[in-house]
């Protein structure tokens, strides 16, 4: 479609959504400004919003990589750049503008929440959106550099000032994909005390399996988080013990769902560089992938009663059909309302759980 990165630049230019000023305009997406808040290299940061026709709401916190050292933090992604990337900053915020047309937040009629009210959580900190700190590193070039880890400060200021817009919600539904699926999972709670009258509550991450012995480390001493978001992690899987976390304290007050995809191809890579210190797809991380789903999945149904999860083994393509790896993330994607091999899409099934109807599908991929 675009000959050369300028073009894509001109393209996100002529596209851009209208800053939110005033009252907004019901089905109209805006860029919500946050006053001090600031992405991983300083520039300023802003979030999304829609307000909906109908009472209920989505809180979607978006992925994009993340840093766990100096290393990754020196490697933010680029436009067209061909080398070693970990996580988005700053210069992918404009990118959202175009986010807005697939998957959940699609208008097609087909689209049950299509007149649901959105809060829409940019990332551009790598910190998972629970970070509080700066993060002293040296760049590539030798020059000292900071990363600020701001994510749940820009979160947290961005429910400030889209709340301010919304009444409370009847049905209020937290998901997000990817680094915003481990958000959505750490912060359902935090969502959760900005509509306390809200007795209607659905977590729902999208694909979120990376195992680190590090993890507290990495969020006390990397993204310097608050003690109530690092203290909870005891082991290598840190969606878990959030989840667990989040079930200890709301118990039966939230309805919980787990989305990931069997081999997923994006976090077998990232594993490979957690475990073997490069970004590389291998057949043998996506096969331990899905060895380490099972167990997820296994510890999810056995300590949250009532948990659905939703499965899926979509193929990457033919790039890495000998790897065996599948798809990353469906929720945010054109696949939402296809059904997948199972034989259910991911829209119906999302759609019956936050109306009660909490099943499980695909759990037979990992029986083979």
């Amino acid at each position: 479609m675009f000959d050369n990165v300028e073009e894509y630049k001109k393209f996100l230019q002529e596209h851009q959504l209208p800053v939110l000023e005033g009252v907004p305009d019901p089905g109209q997406w805006y860029r919500v400004p946050v006053p001090g808040a600031i992405c991983a290299g300083g520039s300023p940061y802003w979030g999304y919003m829609r307000k909906g026709t109908e009472p209920g709401l989505i809180v979607f916190f978006v992925g994009g990589g993340v840093s766990l050292n100096a290393y990754t933090a020196a490697r933010p992604t680029r436009l067209g750049a061909q080398e070693e990337n970990f996580y988005v900053d700053d210069k992918a915020l404009q990118f959202n503008d175009l986010a807005f047309n697939r998957g959940i937040f699609d208008d097609t009629p087909d689209n049950p929440f299509r007149n649901w009210s959105f809060i829409f959580v940019s990332y551009a900190t790598g910190d998972f959106h629970v970070g509080n700190g700066d993060y002293h590193y040296t760049a590539k070039d030798g020059s000292p550099a900071v990363l600020h880890h701001h994510g749940y400060s820009n979160y947290s200021g961005l429910m400030e000032q889209a709340t301010k817009h919304l009444s409370t919600p009847t049905k209020l539904l937290i998901t997000g994909t990817s680094g915003g699926a481990f958000g959505a999972a750490a912060l359902t709670s935090d969502v959760m005390s900005y509509f306390p009258e809200c007795r209607d509550v659905t977590c729902c991450p999208d694909s979120a399996l990376l195992l680190n012995d590090e993890w507290k480390t990495i969020a006390q001493n990397i993204w310097q988080v608050s003690e109530r978001i690092w203290e909870p992690l005891q082991g290598p899987n840190i969606c878990l013990d959030w989840m667990r976390t989040l079930y200890a304290e709301k118990g039966n007050d939230v309805r919980y769902l787990y989305i990931n995809s069997i081999r997923d191809t994006a976090f077998a890579m990232y594993q490979h560089y957690i475990d073997q210190g490069t970004l590389e797809v291998k057949r043998e991380q996506c096969l331990q992938f899905e060895k380490d789903l099972k167990e997820m999945v296994d510890a999810l149904k056995s300590e949250i009663p009532g948990i659905g999860i939703f499965l899926f083994d979509n193929p990457i393509g033919e790039m890495y059909s000998e790897s065996m790896g599948t798809t990353h993330t469906l929720i945010h994607d054109p696949e939402f309302y296809r059904p997948v091999k199972h034989g259910t899409s991911l829209r119906d099934w999302l759609w019956s759980a936050v109306n009660g109807n909490v099943y499980d599908a695909g759990l037979d991929l990992l029986e083979g």
